[in-house]
Formats: C-alpha cells, sequence, structure tokens
C-alpha cells in the first residue's frame, strides 16, 4: 500500500512539471529581459488564449516574419505541444483550432500584433479587444517591478 501511494505521488508530481513545462513564455521589453514566475506565464497564456479569440484582423504571412517581430519588444510563447487556439472575432474557416507552435507578441498590445507559427502556416493577428490588451499589459508591469 506504502508503494502504491508513492507511486502515485511521484506519478502526480511529474504530470504537475510537465504541465508547468508545456509552455514556456519569456519577453523583452525596451531591450530588457521580463523576468517571469511561473504564476506570471500561465497568466499570460491563458489571456493570450482570449486576445487571440479578440482579434478582428488575422491574415496568413509569409514564413520569415516571425523572427523580424523578435527585434521589437515582445512577448515569446513556446508550446512544447502545439496549443489550440481560436483566431478572430469572425471564425474564418481554417482560424479555428489553430495548433499553434510558437508564438510572438509584439509590445505595447494595443498597437502590435500576434506573430504565430502554427503546424500548418504562419499567421500574423492584430486589432484586439482594449480590455483583455490592458489586462495583459497590467500582467506585464507587474514582471517590470523590482
Amino acid at each position: 500500500m506504502r508503494k502504491l501511494c508513492t507511486i502515485c505521488l511521484l506519478i502526480a508530481s511529474l504530470a504537475f512539471a510537465h504541465a508547468a513545462d508545456a509552455v514556456r513564455v519569456s519577453g523583452v521589453v525596451d531591450g530588457k529581459k521580463l523576468q517571469l514566475t511561473p504564476e506570471l506565464q500561465k497568466r499570460l497564456t491563458e489571456e493570450s488564449v482570449k486576445l487571440l479569440a479578440s482579434c478582428s484582423n488575422t491574415v496568413i504571412q509569409p514564413k520569415n516574419t516571425l523572427e523580424n517581430a523578435k527585434r521589437k519588444s515582445h512577448l515569446h510563447f513556446t508550446f512544447v505541444e502545439p496549443r489550440s487556439f481560436d483566431l478572430g472575432t469572425e471564425k474564418k474557416t481554417g482560424a479555428t483550432g489553430v495548433q499553434v507552435k510558437e508564438m510572438v507578441l509584439t509590445l505595447p498590445l494595443s498597437s502590435g500584433g500576434a506573430w504565430i507559427d502554427s503546424t500548418q502556416f504562419r499567421w500574423y493577428c492584430s486589432k484586439f479587444d482594449a480590455k483583455i490588451t490592458q489586462e495583459m499589459e497590467e500582467i506585464l508591469r507587474s514582471a517590470q517591478k523590482p
């Protein structure tokens, strides 16, 4: 019985660690690397789902734009396994259930965009809901505090 409990605890801790490692979030603002705790990374990932669903401009872009977006202030999301996102408010064909491997959000979000590398295409999304943009900006401000 004791061994069974030990094995269950081990499996639960490994599953938790894997879930935490499922996405890696980093960022740069004005040339300074953001210090993002696991909790901030989780919150930013959750808000990014809402952000992408709220955009009113969604298009397929050329392949090289993701790297170009990293030259500015940005948030960079890397998913260990592709994560499903719905892109845009219009729910265009092909823009729902997009399997995202990597994403760069250029900052500030109010004038920036999302550059997305999916399993099928590269996407660009912009014109986000102002309330969601403000919520993400607030999370970013907390990451910049000493």
